[in-house]
C-alpha cells in the first residue's frame, strides 16, 4: 500500500501517454437531471490510441460508485466522491507508469546514476523547508527569543562569577567586566545573524522552497503543486524511511567541473553549485538532483 506524500501526476500521465498512445484526460461532472441536483459522471478519453485496461476498469468502477453515492446522498457527497475518484485515478496511473519506466533501485552503487535515468530511492531523507526556517530566523521570530535568552544566560553567569569578588576588586574591574559581557553577547548574536545570512544565500542559490536530501547525496526539489498533504506540515508531521521514484536531471559536484574554462557562464554555474554543495547537509563529493514522480511510504496490507 502506497501512502503518497507527493505525486507529479503531469509527468506520470506523460509517461503513460507516450507508452500507450493514450491517456484518460479527465473525469467530467456535467449532466444534471431536471428533478434532482445530483450529477452524472462521464469519462473523457483520448480515443486516438489505447488506454490501459486496468486503468480504464478502475475508472469505470470508481465512477459507478461515485454516481450511486451521489444519487443517495446528494451533491456534497458527490463533490467529495469526485475528489476521491481523481486521487484514485492518479494513484492507479502511477502504478502503470512505474511498470513502464522500471526504475533502478539505487543502494550503495551510484554507477547507474546517469542523466535522465529513472531511479528508486529507499531512504531516510532530511527535509529542508526554507519558508519555515526563514520565518523562524526572522528578526521578530525565534531568533529574537534566542538572542534574548542567551543574553540573560551570559549576564547571569557573569553575575555568579562577580559575586565571589570583593567590592574593591569589583569596582576596579567593573568596566572590564561590562566590556567582556558585551563582547560575549555580541558574539552570541552574530552566530544567529550568520544563520540568517546562510538562509538568504540558500534562497538565492535554490529556486525551490522545499526539498528532500539524503546523506548519500540525492537532492529532491519539491513543487508545492504536487503535494498530497499540506507541505507546511511535512517537516513536523512526517519522517522516517520513505521511497522516492524520479529521474536524474543534474549533477552538482566535482564530476560536473566544466571542461571549457573559456565558457564564463559554465564556470559561474559551477561556482554557484559548489557553494550550494558546501551548504547542504552531505559530505558526498557529488550531489544528484532528482525530479520526483512520487514520494511515499510503502507499507504492507494485512491479510
Amino acid at each position: 500500500m502506497k501512502q503518497f506524500i507527493y505525486l507529479d501526476h503531469d509527468v506520470v500521465n506523460s509517461i503513460i501517454a507516450q507508452a500507450e498512445h493514450g491517456i484518460v484526460l479527465s473525469i467530467l461532472n456535467e449532466d444534471s437531471s431536471s428533478d434532482s441536483k445530483s450529477s452524472e459522471k462521464s469519462i473523457d478519453v483520448n480515443s486516438n490510441g489505447k488506454v490501459s485496461g486496468s486503468l480504464l476498469s478502475m475508472i469505470k468502477a470508481e465512477v459507478g460508485f461515485g454516481i450511486g453515492r451521489k444519487r443517495n446522498e446528494g451533491q456534497t457527497v458527490g463533490s467529495a466522491s469526485k475528489d476521491v475518484v481523481t486521487k484514485s485515478l492518479h494513484d492507479a496511473a502511477f502504478d502503470i507508469a512505474y511498470d513502464h519506466i522500471n526504475p533502478i533501485a539505487i543502494n550503495d552503487d551510484d554507477s547507474e546514476c546517469n542523466y535522465g535515468t529513472f531511479i528508486e530511492l529507499d531512504r531516510v531523507f532530511d527535509f529542508i523547508d526554507l519558508d519555515y526556517i526563514e520565518r523562524l530566523f526572522s528578526e521578530d521570530g525565534l531568533v529574537s527569543y534566542l538572542k534574548k535568552t542567551e543574553k540573560q544566560r551570559i549576564e547571569e553567569s557573569a553575575s555568579q562569577i562577580t559575586s565571589s569578588v570583593n567590592r574593591e576588586q569589583l569596582r576596579k574591574k567593573q568596566q572590564e567586566i561590562q566590556k567582556a559581557i558585551k563582547k560575549s553577547i555580541s558574539a552570541s548574536n552574530e552566530q544567529y545573524d550568520n544563520i540568517r545570512d546562510i538562509i538568504k544565500m540558500y534562497r538565492q542559490l535554490v529556486p525551490y522552497s522545499r526539498m528532500l536530501i539524503s546523506n548519500d547525496g540525492f537532492l529532491i526539489p519539491l513543487d508545492d503543486n504536487y503535494f498530497r498533504i499540506d507541505p507546511r506540515n511535512l517537516g513536523f508531521k512526517y519522517g522516517g524511511q520513505m521511497k522516492c521514484v524520479g529521474y536524474i536531471t543534474n549533477l552538482i559536484g566535482e564530476d560536473s567541473n566544466p571542461n571549457d574554462d573559456a565558457n564564463i557562464f559554465a564556470t559561474l554555474q559551477f561556482s554557484v553549485n559548489e557553494s550550494l554543495r558546501a551548504l547542504l547537509p552531505t559530505n558526498e563529493k557529488n550531489i544528484y538532483v532528482v525530479h520526483p514522480l512520487a514520494v511515499y511510504y510503502d507499507t504492507l496490507l494485512k491479510d
